[in-house]
Formats: C-alpha cells, structure tokens, sequence
C-alpha cells in the first residue's frame, strides 16, 4: 500500500479521555471496548461526542504485547466528570502533525507507521510527541477489516535548517559551497573551523566542521529598515561536516525563526532568505550560470 504523509495544523478542541490498556493480539477487539466505553462514559455525563475516536499512545512507538493508550473522542464541552469515572476532559492544544492514511485491518498499520518515520528522515521534521490514532472508519462502524479507515498522526517541528548531503571529499565540498552562496548573491563574512576548536581547546579530534557566516546584503538591508535588531532575526551561519563517510551541509533557516516568534513584518524577506539558500545548496555542482537562473525563479 501506497501512503501520503502529509503535514497540516491540528487545531485546539476538547476531548474526553480514558486511559486503558490494549493486547497487540488483541488488537481489534480492545479497540472496539475502548471506543464503547467511551460512548458509555459520554452518555452517562451528557457530553455529546463530534468527531471521530482516537487512541494516543504513552510512548513514542508502540511496542509491546500490552500497551497503555489514552482513549479519546473530540466533544461538545460543559459537563463535569467525577473522579471516579476514570475520565476526563482535556482541552488539547493546536500543534503541527505528520498523518497519513491506512486502510484495511489493524495488522497492517506497521506499514504506515514505517512510511512516517521514512519520511521524518527525508524531510528533516522532528517529532515531538507519541502518535495518535484516528479511527475514521472504526471497527463499531463495519465488520468487513478491509473498510477500516485509520488516520495516524505525529507532532512534529518544522526543520530549522535547509539540508544537502553530499558524496564527495570534504575540501571540494567547501569549495562548492562558496561559490554556490556566491552565485546566489551572499557575502562570506567569515568562517570558523570547529574542529580545529574543539582540538585545540578540549583536545578532541573530531570530524572536519567548517561553519561560515555568509550575508544577503540586499535582504539584509530590506531588513533591517524594517527592523534593527533583523540580523538576530535572520541567522546566516552555513555548517559544512563530516557525517558517516558523508558530508552534510546545512543552512539555518530564517523563515523558522521570523514564524516561531511571529514577526510578521520580517516573514517576506525571510522567506525569500530560505528560498536563495534552498536554491544554491540543491543547485551545488551546477554551472553558475543555471545556478543564477534557478535562484531568480
């Protein structure tokens, strides 16, 4: 099965939830009891669900032959649960997520969740929290496994910095760095040997870290009329390392900084920033003529 992860903001909104225990061989049928219980537990305190179940798990993976999840279903807020009812209602918070689609029976979801960690690497999102369960098409709602419709969902953060591998020596790699930021209109303002650092003050040897300061000075001037302190804003360092028999290089990313601290009036410049410095890490190699060419697009 073929499965598209998507990213989308999940927003904020009320959910009872019950704690519970579910058996991997099991699966199918502690599901359909959690969900009924929540159905009980919603009826008995007159909250009135609006969404599809869902089960979030304790831990990052699930893993185990006895896992403990939080049942939960999105509801209409305003009743009050009593401590012994073994639920309660939670407001969650709006957060960033990975999800893709799965369907058919439970004993196939490892595929899905395989296709999501695949695709944090690529990608370069981190997660940051357990993922969820949404049972869109439920086992209380068709017999036939093949029906079954299951969301999965990871929060997750944005990358912070725009990242290439490359296969080739680590001196060649600093020079098509520079002329690649060259091309796309930085200034190399300086540079620091990490490991030459690291050697020289801890006695560690380590491998090859290069980090340069490169500087847009037409951005950097847009920004800074619209705010001085744009160039704590705008993070310009360029890191070129040794990483398994690899060289990775990466590129803070301004637009991530300028939209985590909602400066608005910066967001342009820093998009147009992290689009320059996508162009000449992926247009590492070429001539710089189609370099050009590629970052005026």
């Amino acid at each position: 099965m073929e499965y598209r992860v998507a990213v989308c903001e999940a927003v904020p909104q009320a959910v009872l939830r019950v704690p519970r225990e579910v058996r991997q061989d099991r699966l199918g049928a502690d599901l359909a009891a959690g969900m009924r219980e929540l159905v009980t537990v919603a009826g008995r305190t007159g909250l009135v669900a609006c969404g599809s179940p869902t089960i979030t798990y304790r831990q990052s993976v699930p893993d185990g032959e006895t896992v403990e999840v939080d049942f939960a279903v999105p509801v209409e807020p305003g009743a009050a649960l009593g401590p012994r009812s073994g639920a309660e209602v939670i407001v969650t918070p709006g957060t960033l997520v990975a999800r893709t689609c799965h369907r058919g029976g439970y004993d196939g979801l490892g595929g899905a969740y395989t296709a999501l960690r695949e695709w944090l690497r690529i990608s370069g999102h981190r997660p940051i929290g357990p993922p969820t369960e949404v049972y869109l098409v439920g086992p209380d709602e068709v017999a036939d496994p093949k029906r079954l419709l299951t969301e999965i969902r990871v929060p997750v953060a944005p990358p912070t910095a725009v990242t290439v591998d490359l296969d080739i020596v680590f001196d060649r790699a600093v020079t098509l760095v520079r002329e690649a930021l060259r091309a796309a209109g930085f200034e190399i303002l300086g540079e620091m040997d990490l490991q030459a650092t690291m050697r020289d003050e801890l006695g560690a040897p380590g491998d090859r870290h290069l980090v340069l300061d490169a500087c847009h000075p037409r951005l950097t001037a847009s920004a800074v009329a619209v705010d001085p302190q744009a160039g704590l804003l705008l993070p310009r360092a360029v890191a070129i390392r040794e990483q398994d028999g690899r060289v990775r290089v990466e590129a803070a990313d301004p637009a991530v900084l300028v939209r985590a601290t909602r400066h608005d009036d910066l967001q342009e410049v820093a998009d147009e920033m992290r689009h320059l410095l996508a162009a000449a890490l992926d247009g590492m190699g070429r001539p710089a003529d189609d370099l050009a060419e590629l970052t005026e697009m």
